[in-house]
């Protein structure tokens, strides 16, 4: 049975308002420190994958979002910050780069990335593979490059393409799964021909690590794997439909889905302890419903053409 588009636009909406509510929580206390900039990355992600699919570019939360990014992202002093110290590219590039994508430009930001990447940079930095596909996803994207990643050597050195069996991955090596897929499929198709048999290989990867997470109720891990699902075409699985409607129902009525830290939240947790233990899965949770929401409306174009 196909989880209900209304239940999915309902925990999106929810979602998305809690994500409002607390963007003041998300700028960082010291933009210097780029261990503070993986929220902001990470909402400038969530911002362009849901603007970039008509099923969900019309959601009135995604304004304010905008408006939050802009104003951080504007301040000269942290493009300057990138020029001087290029190995903190990643943090505050890649929180511009996918704003980039949908038509918005920062000027400090271009003429900070033209010197560094006339450097060398991102190819410079020293990384795991699936972070390299990470920035040539986001170059394609945001229009640097014209070549989507590379799926050829690179992949072949990703955590997936050398799983035997994944009974054997530690939660980093299995976001490196969830990462490498979703660089690999834009979220929601096929941008590098894996080939089928490395496809179906993938998915069965995935739907093991799946049946595995949502039976420790981690909701983190199973929004981006069922993410996985979408972008490999699996989405209308008896499986899928299970663990969607599961984190459907875990979604709190206050918008916000709970992470895999949530249970150990103290009865006198101020609302940034909350926050901590809830944000990154209520926007992983966001982006997975916009992008069940756009496989679903292709689905019913197609069936309609």
């Amino acid at each position: 049975m196909p989880v209900p588009t209304q239940q999915v636009q309902d925990c999106l909406r929810r979602g998305l308002d809690w994500l409002v509510r607390h963007l003041d929580l998300v700028t960082p206390e010291d933009p210097y420190d780029p261990e503070q900039m993986k929220e902001t990355a990470e909402l400038s992600i969530l911002y362009s994958a849901l603007t970039s699919w008509s099923a969900t570019r019309g959601e009135p939360a995604l304004e304010p979002i905008k408006l939050h990014l802009l104003t951080f992202l504007a301040q000269p002093e942290l493009s300057e910050w990138v020029r001087k110290l290029p190995a903190f590219y990643s943090p505050y590039v890649v929180a511009y780069l996918p704003l980039r994508s949908v038509g918005i430009r920062i000027q400090a930001f271009e003429e900070a990335l033209k010197p560094l990447h006339r450097a060398g940079y991102p190819r410079a930095l020293e990384t795991t593979p699936y972070r390299e596909l990470e920035f040539q996803h986001l170059a394609w994207k945001a229009g640097f490059t014209r070549r989507p990643p590379n799926c050829g050597s690179l992949y072949r050195r990703t955590a997936l393409a050398r799983c035997r069996n994944p009974i054997y991955f530690s939660a980093e090596e299995v976001y490196s799964v969830t990462h490498t897929l979703i660089y690999m499929t834009d979220f929601v198709g096929d941008v590098c021909s894996l080939g089928e048999g490395e496809k179906i290989r993938a998915r069965e990867i995935v739907e093991a690590l799946l049946l595995h997470y949502r039976r420790k109720l981690d909701w983190d891990l199973s929004s981006e794997l069922l993410l996985n699902l979408v972008g490999l075409g699996a989405a209308s699985t008896p499986l899928f439909a299970n663990c969607m409607r599961a984190i459907a129902e875990a979604w709190r009525s206050d918008g916000a889905l709970p992470g895999p830290a949530f249970p150990s939240l103290p009865p006198d947790a101020v609302r940034k302890q909350y926050f901590q233990r809830c944000y990154h899965t209520t926007l992983v949770g966001a982006i997975l419903c916009g992008a069940y929401l756009h496989w679903h409306e292709d689905q019913v174009d197609h069936a309609g053409a």
